[in-house]
């Protein structure tokens, strides 16, 4: 008794498991200082920092027109930052790293928060998997914009899910100043707004209205002075001749998602093989087959011909025959996100169900699609399937909500 009231001291101390989290980053440092060669997009974001970090203010014309697609505070930022101390890539990296180091610390506490003091491993469990997954790991390493983007995100979920809606909103707005792509999570807030709303006279509240169009109304100035929703360089037109609607893209993220949140998902596997789920994800078949999964818009990259790590590595084990195996997790994609609908429908709020499905219905309409897009998702994939698993057995799988 003596050695497991031992045992779950240790798994449920904070102070260890934010040492733990921390020694990847460490480790890395150690061995090379974050000073290895500039990779992937660095090579557009460190210059555009710099021309950010030149003055206090960036100039309008700038602003207008930087050769980039995303939203530019991370530019700002990293731009004041390098003004402080220094332009050395490493620096800024380590920066990233921070707030990757962060985001781990702010996801723990949401999963701690979502489970019971009788599992304290869950937590560390679910933290450890998003840690390691490939793209975590990777952009927390290089000066990309993903990290500080789903920062902002988590710090917005954190507050959303403890009722301060004006923190929330400020940091979701600051999500969505950092890529556009995460404007997903303030409308998912919104709904549930509107869901949870008792009464005319609470949506007659300046305030709350002023709250939940915060995140968009911190875009505003960047559209009007873009003309649109990217800056006014060649990208945008690359973007439009891209296309406007691609099913196939969100077929490839779901089945990204039977990949990559497995790690979670073989927790509730007695849940997700259910025959009913079955049945019914065999009668969505129809929309994989219809918008099969295949390479970006030429336009788009014309020398990347992957969708990202688990596109090569179906490619190189199945060649130009990977239809089947995407298709079969397409199937296990859509089993995992059906036990996430079902453990969220009972949550009062259903802020993360919505910004679930509003994060795929997004990407209905997004110009390209990787693995790395998962990213934005994955944690609150992570984040239900910790909840479904800290709830009686069987609590998912009721008909109806009690």
């Amino acid at each position: 008794m003596k050695g497991r009231q031992m045992l779950n001291w240790g798994l449920s101390a904070p102070w260890v498991w934010r040492l733990a989290f921390a020694c990847p980053f460490l480790f890395v440092f150690a061995l090379t200082g974050f000073d290895y060669p500039i990779h992937g997009d660095e090579a557009t974001f460190y210059p555009i920092t710099i021309q950010f970090g030149a003055r206090a203010l960036p100039p309008v014309q700038l602003l207008r027109s930087y050769e980039q697609s995303q939203t530019p505070l991370m530019f700002f930022v990293f731009g004041l930052v390098g003004r402080a101390v220094g332009f050395d890539l490493w620096k800024l990296r380590v920066g990233v790293a921070l707030l990757s180091y962060l985001t781990l610390l702010l996801f723990f506490h949401l999963c701690r928060t979502s489970s019971d003091s009788t599992k304290p491993w869950l937590s560390i469990y679910a933290t450890a998997a998003l840690a390691l997954s490939p793209y975590y790991l990777g952009t927390s390493l290089y000066y990309y914009t993903d990290i500080p983007c789903l920062f902002a995100m988590m710090v917005a979920l954190t507050l959303y899910l403890s009722d301060r809606p004006l923190g929330g909103a400020i940091a979701a707005g600051a999500a969505v100043l950092t890529r556009q792509y995460s404007v997903f999570l303030p409308v998912a807030y919104v709904l549930t707004s509107m869901i949870m709303g008792k009464g005319r006279r609470r949506w007659r509240d300046l305030g709350r209205w002023t709250m939940l169009v915060l995140p968009f109304a911190m875009l505003v100035p960047l559209i009007v002075l873009w003309k649109g929703i990217s800056p006014q360089n060649h990208l945008r037109e690359i973007v439009r001749q891209s296309g406007y609607v691609h099913p196939e893209f969100v077929n490839y993220l779901v089945l990204a998602t039977g990949v990559y949140s497995l790690p979670l998902a073989i927790l509730r596997t007695r849940e997700i093989f259910q025959r009913q789920r079955l049945l019914t994800v065999g009668l969505l078949t129809p929309l994989f087959w219809l918008a099969i999964p295949r390479p970006n818009p030429e336009v788009m990259n014309p020398l990347v011909k992957t969708l990202g790590y688990l596109d090569i590595a179906l490619s190189k084990t199945f060649g130009d025959h990977k239809t089947i195996p995407y298709f079969l997790l397409w199937v296990l994609g859509c089993l995992i996100l059906y036990e996430v609908f079902q453990i969220e429908r009972y949550e009062a709020k259903k802020l993360i169900l919505f910004a679930i499905v509003g994060f795929f219905l997004m990407h209905l309409f997004a110009p390209s699609v990787w693995d790395k897009y998962l990213l934005m998702v994955l944690p609150l994939v992570f984040l239900s399937l910790v909840r479904g698993h800290a709830k009686p057995v069987g609590f998912a799988s009721a008909p109806y909500a009690p």
